[in-house]
């Protein structure tokens, strides 16, 4: 009996080894990005919720997980609204309306708007980029995706066929130039994701970023005034942060 319990224990500690990748399957891995992204990109209206989990490094080294929902509404080209709840109940967002941006916290009761006409991409690019804010799942909802991934297609995998949330999905996995991405596509019907991990093997620590979708909507309802920012009473408008100062949770010690 000792025997059979030490070799049960030793096969649930040593993991799972992937199989070298045979050729069919990997044109499947492939084709099944392929096909989400190409469908991300063209949709000119999206709808979802992301529950996401993330670590966070702390100064001793230890890995802390924190997660929030993001509620997305996307309208193409030029307008988008992401509802933040974080797991202390703290509730923040972004608003574009292919004039401004505005970022928000509902529980401080402060605002921040920019200029910056044009589209999404432009205004989520500027947003992460030349402001460094947290700004997390923004490529998967890029125009460019397909350009952006055409190169990591090759190295993509097929993990396995699994159930995510009783929806079957194919396992997929793709390495980048700084991070290694798996995702859950669902082998019928829209190739709409249903999970993705990102590990950052080239950060401190190699954290973390997970997302569980739901509620896909094609056709969210998405009048002008969802993307139109009207401050509740009391609240303060405050200078936009600059450059650098907006250092991404995952980061830094919370």
């Amino acid at each position: 009996m000792r025997g059979i319990r030490r070799t049960i224990l030793a096969g649930v500690l040593a993991g799972v080894v992937l199989p070298p990748v045979a050729r069919g399957d990997e044109n499947r891995a492939a084709a099944r990005i392929e096909a989400m992204v190409n469908f991300l990109a063209k949709a000119p209206r999206l709808g979802v919720i992301a529950d996401c989990s993330y670590d966070v490094l702390q100064d001793s080294g230890q890995k802390i997980e924190f997660g929030e929902r993001r509620e997305l509404t996307l309208r193409r080209p030029d307008r988008a609204r992401i509802d933040v709840t974080r797991r202390d109940g703290a509730r923040r967002g972004l608003l574009f309306d292919g004039q401004q941006l505005t970022a928000f916290d509902l529980d401080e009761k402060v605002y921040a708007t920019i200029p910056k006409p044009g589209t999404v991409d432009a205004a989520f690019a500027y947003f992460a980029g030349d402001l460094a804010m947290r700004l997390p799942l923004r490529e998967l909802f890029a125009s460019d995706l397909p350009q952006e991934l055409k190169d990591a297609l090759g190295a993509a995998r097929l993990v396995g066929e699994e159930k995510v949330d009783g929806i079957a999905t194919d396992h997929v996995a793709f390495r980048g130039d700084t991070a290694d991405v798996q995702l859950w596509i669902p082998r019928d019907g829209d190739p709409l994701p249903q999970r993705i991990v990102i590990t950052y093997r080239l950060s401190a620590g190699m954290p973390q970023f997970e997302a569980d979708f739901s509620g896909w909507n094609l056709k969210p309802e998405a009048p002008d005034s969802l993307f139109t920012f009207n401050p509740a009473a009391g609240a303060e408008q405050i200078p936009i942060l600059g450059a650098g100062s907006g250092t991404p949770p995952e980061q830094k010690k919370k």
